[in-house]
């Protein structure tokens, strides 16, 4: 027996002894787990920052959503018309330009053209309101707009919203028959997930809201087997099972999509609301998942972009099991709490 072992044991024969060493070990591997917290604290110290000198592709069109998001919300608010946004619509202007300066855009380009079709509506409701007498932007918006071709009509702003008819079915029902279906599962088929298949999950997915509507999620789906078995090794809920699922998905957020410290939660927020969405899409499809944690080190996480090829400002948030169940699959039955433990009406 080890110097090791036989010192716990000598200690374990006094319980105010023992007592004091646990507690003390506890605390110290606390403090030195710290360090992991100062790994996040670099991580995003370089990632989270605008600044005129960037020219990332994805911290341009960030900051280009973050800027004419403001002018789709002021559009829709309610109230008398008037003249608002000046500086998030010559921001707007100026990205695009600063856009276009370092890479040829593609003017079919989703973002370029919200960007086109939001000016285009903000400049039609100034002029069809009469909202600026005094020219402070009218002329300026003109120019550039008529410098700038693409198809924008399907991009104008507002829209109207889609109301559920009640009538025609009962969607809360519905809902809440794919909320009750949708199960963690931990047993698969062989059978593969096609390819459109997966791209229509993440289609419907992208609808999920996300802060200024900058949408920073990436997904990474692994299905090569020798990959996926690296990758789940990094992973520490997924003995037992995870080498059966065909597919692993990775939900990742781009942290540099995000202007500073202020913003530090939001990775995480738009990732989670990303997942569920996904979950349930998948769900939709009739197609299981199993949510796996991602609660590493910071060696492991660096060693799981590495192996995916991740940019280092990528978040991974976490990973997800994706199969087809067998016809009999048992899951947990995982009871939720009660109501009352849940929900505070003030």
């Amino acid at each position: 027996m080890s110097l090791k072992s036989n010192l716990k044991r000598t200690l374990q024969k006094s319980p105010l002894i023992w007592g004091a060493y646990f507690r003390t070990k506890t605390e110290i591997l606390r403090i030195v787990k710290l360090r992991y917290y100062l790994y996040d604290i670099s991580q995003n110290y370089k990632a989270m920052h605008w600044s005129v000198a960037k020219t990332k592709r994805a911290i341009i069109s960030s900051e280009l959503l973050f800027q004419y998001h403001k002018l789709e919300k002021g559009l829709v608010m309610p109230g008398p018309k008037r003249l608002f946004g000046l500086a998030p619509a010559r921001a707007t202007m100026a990205l695009i330009s600063k856009w276009q300066s370092t890479e040829v855009v593609d003017e079919k380009d989703s973002i370029y053209r919200g960007a086109i079709g939001t000016l285009q509506s903000y400049y039609d409701r100034i002029v069809d309101f009469k909202l600026d007498e005094n020219n402070v932007i009218t002329d300026e918006l003109s120019n550039f707009l008529a410098t700038h071709h693409c198809e924008r009509a399907g991009y104008n702003t507002p829209c109207e919203i889609i109301q559920l008819d009640a009538a025609e079915a009962n969607y809360s029902e519905q809902f809440s028959l794919l909320m009750n279906a949708r199960r963690s599962v931990r047993t698969f088929s062989d059978e593969l997930v096609a390819g459109d298949v997966l791209e229509n999950v993440v289609r419907i997915s992208q609808l999920s809201p996300s802060a200024c509507n900058r949408q920073p999620v990436k997904v990474t789906i692994v299905s090569d087997s020798i990959l996926k078995q690296k990758l789940l090794s990094h992973q520490n809920g997924n003995a037992g099972f995870g080498h059966l699922a065909p597919h692993i998905a990775v939900i990742s957020t781009d942290a540099s999509c995000f202007f500073g410290a202020t913003e530090r939660h939001e990775p995480y927020v738009d990732g989670g609301l990303f997942s569920m969405s996904f979950i349930l899409a998948l769900k939709s499809h009739n197609i299981s998942s199993c949510c796996l944690n991602w609660c590493v080190r910071p060696k492991t996480d660096k060693a799981a972009h590495k192996l995916l090829g991740l940019e280092p400002s990528l978040r991974i948030i976490m990973l997800i099991a994706i199969g087809y169940a067998p016809e009999y699959t048992p899951v947990p039955r995982s009871p939720r709490r009660d109501l009352d433990d849940v929900l505070r009406v003030i």
